[in-house]
């Protein structure tokens, strides 16, 4: 068994390692400051979305947030500030929402971000233009301090040929610092106005500039708490006061019994005789008692950049960071329906029952703590290289990224059924389980019964290359031809580990691995330009680019993309692109992390109480990769100084896409779209395939109802499979204004959206198209955001509106129209110090200024989140108000 201890410890020696990438700055200072270079460098502004020097991307759209837009927005991790754009939705791989695509592999409770929510998979999230090492299902922005952040790139367009696997809904470039020229610090700490949640902020950044270059170093701590199901009313499961449905069960403390068919409540003082019992009778309660909604976070985060000309036509640089995110989650206290025989010690018969045993439906609130989990994401890459400059305006450039990931999630106070069903049947007092409310049972069984650990570590090392040559190539009447040629390797291996059962069990590791070589070609053609416009040609460009990714595990692939920008007139241009796309399968998907069954509550589709139900988890060795078409037009028009309009058509044809059931809750609503594939098994035959899994020796997470794999109803395999194909179509939508006035200062008005048009799927190659448009956890027809920013001397101001539009909740039988949420931000600002850049700058800020509640959703409560309202659509925090400081020196 790996010793775990181990790379814990290790933290300060891998921190210590990426200060050092700034060493060679530290001690290129002196030797700097005696010599004096002809030109200065500054770095080379990168530009996602081409890989073409100097270049926009040609017919996409770029989406930019700057440092001051990302402390603005008042979120104190990068991938709360990037979830402020329209296009990007909370669903999958989210801290507080795990119940879609995605979702079941997030099992340290990490964000990543999902454009247009074709999937979280489908986003590519890189820095400084590079790929980086993540934890083998998705990457967390987070692992960058904000105050570590130059800027955040966004391009919502497919762009396959340009990076690779995983553009395919499009691509999220963080740029590091490198222009930071002394000491910035902040700091914020916000409250709900209840006091059930917190979070603090604290970081400084340094940056140095010297004649050849310059170094930067950031570092964050961030402190989040939890906020807990107990803390907010609409997360129940008797919702008729809201006017939905009564998700109320019988497994409560005390608890229900059930014998012949007729029931009967155990009293609150607790049952030792019969006549205490009323026939007709039950307890009802909440399910998913004192879960939380967001998990405990404690993030420790720092990057650094590092430049140097060591001559006029050689530069060396480096990045690097390092990231350990904490995590603490309070699950439910757990329940079940237990079979008590009559052999049990405080066994009460009820009158008139003769059989030798009856069930229970019971909360073990009041004999075990809850089984909470536990661990980290840690994250650590460096990333050295070399620039070249070559005759004719060439560039060579090459790097070499080194990195690793270990994530673990653990939890030691789980439901050993085989113990768990002994104590129920046992006739003595000492050994035996007390479920009629008196708790009575033993320290040493109670003990014996919540012992089940699981263990599920995942640790990923990381080894990228790249090399390209990047240049003109010939001068036409519109300008210059430009190409970039390039090679890219990646060598991925990780190890997925699991120990799951009784303390002491012995780890069993899957150690998969995957190499990736891939080559690019991009060209620039102008048509017309500056030189040689003519009317309705003011500029013309095309941009072609081809991409080849061979991989050691699922095969290869050739995908083109295919730009135009038209500037007919001044002030007005037109663009559009065409691409293919792909994304392989992720190594946990196709070789499991944790090969187990799962005991989870299904949503009812008749109403009540959810259905226990068995889910399969593991890994596919059959999967392959996703594929997709993209085009998209578009036009930016700029009538005025400061004021900008653009528009953007898109569509994506997603096919072959990897579906996965586990964390799917609520699936059996549609339980008919996967008729044929045996993925969801219903009756009788849900607990002999159950039962088949347990022969074969899988570890059980949960208690089976009854004790027994016999009594389930439900079986869903849980595995990834090549199943749906999605297509997607909508509008994107900015504007911003800018003007000054002579008294009342300087105005800046913005808005942004996304407009759905079409979302269908399929979820089977043989099923019909189904339109998910505007439904629970599918994309929204509408999202937008709005902002109103001033400015007069020191004092500010800045009202930002989200709104998030009305959708139908078809979870249910019958259909609910579900409100919009709009919440409202109100940020006041005051400066200290005649020197802006300078001055001490103290925020006020009132997030969800009018506390606006998440609209009700007729939604039973989930272990993966939402209940009463929808996690992947509004916020259950409620009104928050933060104090910040910033200051530069």
């Amino acid at each position: 068994m790996r010793n775990i201890n181990h790379f814990i410890t290790g933290r300060a020696a891998r921190a210590a390692l990426l200060i050092g990438v700034c060493a060679p700055a530290l001690a290129a200072m002196p030797a700097a400051a005696q010599t004096k270079p002809a030109a200065p460098t500054e770095g080379e502004i990168i530009v996602t979305g081409s890989r073409v020097r100097g270049e926009a991307p040609i017919g996409s759209a770029v989406t930019a947030l700057s440092t001051a837009d990302l402390a603005a927005t008042g979120r104190v991790t990068v991938d709360r500030a990037i979830r402020e754009l329209p296009q990007v939705l909370d669903l999958g791989v989210s801290e507080n929402s795990r119940g879609q695509s995605g979702g079941s592999g997030n099992i340290v409770y990490s964000n990543s971000i999902n454009l247009r929510g074709i999937g979280p998979n489908a986003t590519l999230i890189i820095i400084d233009g590079h790929r980086v090492t993540n934890n083998s299902r998705s990457t967390d922005p987070s692992v960058l301090p904000t105050l570590g952040v130059e800027r955040i790139e966004v391009v919502a367009d497919g762009a396959s040929a340009i990076y690779g696997s995983d553009a395919v809904a499009g691509v999220v470039n963080l740029i590091p610092r490198r222009h930071l020229n002394g000491l910035e610090m902040a700091s914020r700490y916000g409250i709900a106005d209840d006091g059930a949640y917190h979070e603090s902020m604290i970081g400084a950044a340094y940056g140095h500039k010297f004649d050849r270059g310059q170094f930067m170093v950031a570092f964050e701590h961030v402190e989040k708490s939890n906020l807990n199901g107990d803390d907010r009313g609409f997360f129940r499961s008797n919702q008729t006061g809201m006017g939905g449905s009564d998700y109320s069960v019988t497994r409560c403390s005390p608890g229900t019994i059930t014998a012949g068919g007729t029931t009967y409540a155990i009293p609150a003082a607790g049952l030792t005789s019969a006549s205490q019992l009323t026939a007709g009778t039950s307890n009802k309660c909440d399910d998913l008692q004192g879960q939380d909604l967001i998990p405990r976070q404690k993030y420790d985060s720092m990057n650094a950049t590092f430049n140097y000309q060591l001559t006029d036509w050689l530069e060396f640089f480096a990045d690097g960071f390092y990231s350990y995110r904490s995590f603490e989650r309070n699950p439910a206290y757990a329940s079940a329906t237990l079979t008590v025989p009559q052999t049990n010690a405080w066994f009460v018969r009820p009158t008139g029952f003769t059989g030798t045993s009856y069930t229970i439906g019971y909360n073990f609130v009041g004999d075990a703590a809850r089984n909470k989990s536990w661990g980290h994401a840690e994250s650590w890459q460096i990333t050295p290289g070399i620039k070249v400059k070559l005759p004719m305006s060439w560039q060579f450039e090459a790097l070499i990224g080194k990195g690793r990931t270990y994530d673990i999630s653990m939890s030691s106070g789980g439901i050993n059924n085989t113990a768990l069903n002994a104590a129920l049947a046992s006739s003595s007092t000492a050994t035996a389980f007390d479920p009629y409310g008196l708790h009575r049972t033993s320290a040493s069984v109670l003990a014996g019964i919540f012992n089940q650990i699981s263990y599920n570590p995942t640790i990923g090392h990381f080894t990228g290359y790249e090399a390209r040559l990047n240049g003109p190539l010939i001068q036409l009447p519109g300008g210059m031809a430009k190409l970039a040629v390039g090679y890219e390797g990646v060598e991925f291996n990780v190890s997925l580990g699991r120990a799951t059962g009784s303390p002491g069990a012995a780890f069993s590791w899957t150690n998969p691995s995957r190499r990736t070589d891939s080559a690019y070609a991009e060209l620039v053609i102008p048509f017309f330009g500056a030189d040689n416009a003519i009317p309705f040609f003011q500029k013309l460009e095309l941009n072609a680019a081809i991409r080849y990714d061979k991989y050691s595990d699922v095969g290869s692939t050739t995908n083109p993309k295919f730009g135009i920008n038209w500037k007919p007139v001044q002030n007005l241009m037109l663009r559009g692109s065409y691409g293919t796309s792909f994304r392989a399968p992720t190594l946990t998907q196709i070789y499991g992390n944790t090969r187990q069954l799962f005991v989870q509550n299904y949503q009812n589709p008749a109403g009540g109480s959810p259905i226990v139900g068995v889910a399969l988890s593991g890994g596919n060795l059959n999967l392959k990769p996703e594929t997709a078409s993209t085009w998209s037009i578009g036009a930016d028009f700029t009538p005025a100084p400061r004021t900008k309009l653009s528009l953007t058509y898109f569509d994506v044809d997603y096919k072959n896409q990897v579906v996965g059931l586990l964390s799917d809750l609520s699936v059996l609503t549609r339980a008919s779209q996967y008729d044929g594939t045996g993925l969801i098994i219903q009756g009788a035959a849900a607990g002999t395939t159950v039962q088949s899994y347990i022969n074969a020796g899988l570890a059980v997470s949960g208690a089976l109802p009854g004790g027994s794999a016999s009594n389930v109803t439900v079986f869903v395999d849980g595995r990834s499979q090549n199943l749906g194909r999605s297509i997607t179509r909508g509008i994107d939508m900015t504007a911003s204004y800018g003007f000054v006035t002579d008294k009342a200062g300087a105005f800046t008005l913005s808005a942004s959206g996304t407009y759905l048009l079409t979302y269908r799927t399929k979820q089977t190659p043989t099923a019909p198209w189904i339109s998910q448009i505007n439904t629970i956890f599918s994309p929204m027809k509408f999202r937008a955001r709005a902002s109103i920013n001033w400015e007069l001397g020191q004092v500010g101001a800045n009202v930002r509106l989200t709104h998030v539009g009305g959708y139908t909740n078809t979870s249910i039988a019958t259909p609910q129209s579900v409100r919009s949420y709009t919440p409202i931000d109100l940020t006041l600002n005051y400066r200290i110090g005649e020197d802006r850049a300078k001055a001490l700058l103290i925020s006020l800020e009132f997030r969800n200024l009018f506390d606006v509640s998440p609209p009700y959703v007729n939604l039973a409560p989930s272990s993966n989140g939402s209940g009463g309202y929808d996690a992947t659509a509004s916020d259950p925090i409620g009104r928050q108000v933060a104090i910040s400081l910033r200051k530069s020196f």
